[in-house]
């Protein structure tokens, strides 16, 4: 598979990270090393020695093999961690912190070196969320170029909303690895249903849905991440 992935959603409290985490078990699995890291995160938790913890992070840091109590491993790999749950450009500006885009891009790329198979990078919120005062998450996947998962739900209205993500990721160039359909607790439809909608307008981007419960799909296979190189 390619080494470098980036997942988003199409709005927040999606699944992204629930779909990351699958991935890096799935890497391990077949025997692949991998990375899976969140470099910007809202809405993190503070403990008793004032240290914040990114829960996201925690549930990545786990999926890779890794102890998710490690601080050193959780710093490496989320990297700027706020507490408010708020957009991050927001929640830097209240605690007197300034992202840029340069600086999340070459954070990125450093971690390319280390000995891993695969590079897994959680966005924040959605395609369109703005990352630092002038550049959202769509701003950083062109300037990182690494093909971009889009993680979708299963609700009412969320035809128009991944039809708007993909639409709006393929007008900017970035390459799409595909589409995962986390299943909502309610569905208007069956998943299947809503699948054979987005495939009409999308067929060129591979699809699989996710189950919260029950037997969890081959998510490398069905979007082409399972060869080597």
């Amino acid at each position: 598979m390619s080494p470098n992935l980036l997942i988003t959603g199409t709005g927040t409290d999606i699944g992204k990270t629930f779909v990351t985490a699958e991935l890096a078990r799935q890497l391990r699995a077949r025997g692949r090393g991998v990375l899976a890291t969140k470099p910007v995160s809202s809405g993190c938790e503070q403990d008793a020695q004032g240290r914040l913890w990114s829960p996201d992070g925690l549930v990545l840091t786990e999926a890779c093999g890794f102890n998710p109590a490690d601080w050193e491993t959780h710093q490496r790999l989320c990297l700027e961690r706020f507490a408010e749950p708020i957009s991050p450009h927001m929640a830097a500006a209240r605690a007197g912190r300034i992202l840029s885009l340069p600086m999340l891009t070459g954070y990125c790329q450093s971690l390319e070196g280390e000995a891993a198979d695969a590079l897994l990078t959680e966005g924040v919120g959605g395609v369109m969320t703005p990352l630092t005062d002038s550049a959202t998450f769509l701003d950083w996947a062109a300037d990182l170029g690494w093909p971009v998962l889009l993680v979708a739900g299963t609700y009412l209205g969320t035809i128009s909303h991944t039809l708007t993500a993909l639409r709006c990721l393929r007008a900017t160039g970035v390459p799409l690895a595909g589409l995962a359909l986390d299943r909502s607790r309610e569905e208007p439809v069956p998943a299947e249903e809503l699948r054979r909608t987005l495939e009409f307008f999308e067929p060129d981007v591979p699809m699989a849905i996710v189950p919260r419960d029950g037997e969890m799909p081959d998510l490398l296979t069905a979007f082409g991440l399972d060869a080597d190189g």
